[in-house]
């Protein structure tokens, strides 16, 4: 199963999302209290919303309770509203997750919903985060990415330690290297080929693909 998840984070463009959507075809939308906003500026209703309306109109709340699922959180709890949907998606057996409005002006949110993205990972989860410019998702062992020439794509530690890291299609290349947090040098590097192949035998990478052209 599919899914996707609207957050209370940073929109540009509107288009750009319901673009997305379309191409995706998730099976099953979800919402993040004040991300409602974009949706319903899209004309889209999220088959859950869910949250503790912290930051969401109070009319828009009351025409939602009409119009869908509606889960209702104390605004004193343990997790995020994002994390929520999350564990709602996992809960539905959901194998494949986009997160959308994540990331935004507050730093700790953002950093947060990255961290999230291991939590889903862990729970047999392929989650990535998608915004306008960026494209982001936690990896071990391999994988291998398409139709990324001349983008740029950074390859971080999200584990203190990652090794064994070797690429190929890449403007930078690595063979069986190591990596530590306090000195991420994997950041922008570029894809010279259409296809790149990452490895990391030990510890687990955060990806990161944005739209800048080298």
């Amino acid at each position: 199963m599919k899914a996707a998840i609207f957050g209370n984070g940073a929109y540009e463009d509107a288009k750009f999302y319901a673009n997305y959507l379309k191409q995706y075809q998730p099976d099953c939308i979800l919402c993040a209290d004040g991300g409602i906003k974009v949706m319903l500026a899209l004309g889209i209703i999220p088959d859950v919303l869910l949250g503790d309306f912290d930051s969401i109109a109070a009319e828009d709340l009351e025409q939602m309770k009409y119009k869908t699922k509606v889960v209702t959180y104390e605004k004193r709890k343990d997790f995020t509203d994002v994390q929520l949907c999350m564990q709602y998606a996992i809960e539905q057996k959901c194998t494949e997750l986009v997160l959308f409005g994540v990331l935004g002006t507050r730093a700790d949110h953002s950093l947060v919903n990255i961290y999230l993205l291991k939590y889903a990972f862990d729970n047999g989860v392929a989650a990535k985060i998608v915004n306008e410019y960026n494209e982001i998702f936690v990896m071990e062992k391999q994988v291998t990415l398409d139709g990324v020439e001349k983008k740029t794509i950074s390859v971080l530690p999200y584990s203190d330690v990652i090794s064994g890291i070797s690429f190929s299609g890449m403007g930078y290349p690595l063979k069986d290297a190591e990596m530590k947090k306090e000195n991420p040098y994997g950041v922008s590097n570029y894809a010279c080929a259409d296809r790149v192949e990452i490895e990391v035998k030990q510890g687990t990478a955060i990806i990161v693909i944005t739209e800048d052209a080298f």
